[in-house]
């Protein structure tokens, strides 16, 4: 027997990816990207086929490909199978109130609840909240400590403007027998370098009690800090992402992680906001898919999940449902830092985290194909029942039906059916198997870890004033 299996053709040629590259090179050594890091600018300028031009470092071709080539060689990628996973956002400063359904800013109890709720549905590692309610000095640390306590992971990877505080963090870490991973942004689009996220990256890149990535990350948006016509577009977005990547590696080697993350989102010029899930964005992923296999020569593992709807409702899952369905017929299989959240990245929806977590198994099925056995004797199956009958007690019914899709989430009843259920809203629904999730949760620290982590904080709040 075997699988009849579907997928998503079409998409950028080889010589439109060729031309993309051309204008890639020509933008970095004519245009460059601009710099004041002083430190940044006098390490770079000795290396072979950089020019440096007033406050503007430029890449020769030659060097640019070298590392990309080099790129590549990093990040040879992993085998993807046929399982669609999500994993939970970054931190949202408003969640969904689990009881009242209202939205609301977060606070330090919603954080160790919702990581109890991504732990123990093994969906990501940082906590999908903000803790507004927490000192201002405070709050990353929380976060971390959070983390600590309740998973494996960590807070949030963001990055401490505070040495002091970042150190506290690193400490407790330590104490764990574990070590802070942060995340430095140091690209701003278009073609600029951010001074205070290459100085961080200079300060801690030979440390080994804490890991570095230097997210060769930009954000271009299309139509307003980017081109809005696709083909300067993409140029534009893996221009700056690989001078990212470049200026990375210059600086610090491989003491720190970083690859070229290529984005391109696109403005709603309306309403002033990202548009997340719209087809226009979905057909920009699909641009930038391809882009992404042409320098890394494999396909893209995933990309992340957003929407712009408040709530669980009809716009949520349907662009929720088009997104990952169309990227997962074209090779995506991770979708990470969304499940559950929406407004972009404002609201935390522990029932959204619940739905889009069926929605991945749902398209999941849709990717493993459908069982086609041509060497069943159609003719003798159909004459074994006759005329007049039915095929529901036949054995290749009763073996066949537990293949087929099943939810207790989004449940196939008639309407009488669903009203003796007492008419069973997703939403409603969705809201008790998170809390099911979130009780089920079981992750302990030892006590003395506990004390350590208490003694640290405590240290941090008598620093912040607290």
């Amino acid at each position: 027997m075997r699988q009849i299996r579907f997928s998503l053709q079409g998409g950028l040629s080889k010589d439109d990816l060729e031309r993309i590259h051309a204008q890639v090179l020509q933008v970095l050594w004519e245009t460059g990207v601009e710099c004041g890091h002083v430190k940044t600018l006098n390490a770079v300028s000795a290396f072979d086929g950089v020019r440096i031009d007033g406050n503007r470092i430029k890449f020769a071709h030659a060097l640019v490909n070298e590392y990309v080539a080099r790129a590549r060689w990093e990040n040879p990628g992993e085998p993807l199978g046929d399982e669609v996973t999500v994993s939970g956002p970054w931190n949202c400063l408003n969640i969904t109130d689990l009881e009242t359904l209202e939205i609301r800013p977060s606070t330090g109890a919603d954080v160790r609840e919702m990581f109890k709720l991504v732990h123990a549905a093994n969906a990501g590692g940082i906590c999908p909240v903000y803790p507004n309610d927490i000192l201002h000095k405070l709050q990353i640390l929380f976060l971390e400590k959070s983390g600590i306590e309740l998973s494996r992971t960590c807070g949030s990877h963001l990055e401490f403007s505070d040495p002091t505080m970042l150190d506290f963090c690193i400490a407790m870490y330590k104490a764990a027998g574990r070590k802070y991973h942060m995340e430095v942004q140091f690209p701003i689009t278009p073609l600029r370098m951010n001074d205070s996220g290459l100085e961080t990256v200079w300060a801690y890149k030979d440390r080994d009690d804490v890991r570095i990535t230097a997210a060769a990350a930009p954000i271009p948006q299309a139509g307003m800090t980017a081109p809005l016509p696709v083909f300067p577009g993409l140029v534009l977005s893996v221009a700056e992402s690989l001078a990212s990547y470049i200026l990375a590696r210059m600086i610090a080697g491989d003491r720190v992680d970083s690859h070229p993350q290529f984005r391109l989102d696109l403005v709603d010029m309306r309403y002033m906001t990202t548009v997340y899930s719209s087809p226009d964005h979905i057909l920009y992923m699909l641009l930038l898919k391809d882009v992404y296999e042409y320098y890394y020569g494999r396909q893209k593992p995933g990309h992340f999940l957003q929407s712009n709807s408040k709530r669980p409702d009809a716009q949520a899952v349907c662009e929720r449902t088009s997104y990952m369905l169309t990227l997962a017929l074209a090779g995506f299989r991770r979708f990470c830092l969304g499940a559950g959240q929406l407004s972009m990245d404002e609201v935390f929806s522990p029932a959204m985290f619940i739905i889009d977590r069926e929605i991945a198994r749902f398209i999941t099925h849709i990717i493993k194909g459908v069982s086609f056995d041509s060497a069943i004797s159609a003719a003798e199956l159909i004459a074994e029942v006759g005329p007049g009958g039915n095929f529901m007690a036949h054995d290749t019914t009763i073996k066949l039906m537990r293949t087929l899709f099943e939810s207790d989430l989004f449940p196939r009843t008639n309407l009488d059916q669903w009203r003796a259920a007492g008419e069973p809203d997703v939403e409603t629904v969705a809201v008790a198997k998170a809390k099911e999730l979130i009780d089920s949760h079981d992750f302990r620290i030892s006590d003395s870890v506990q004390s350590e982590l208490d003694a640290i904080y405590a240290e941090a709040e008598k620093y912040a004033g607290y």
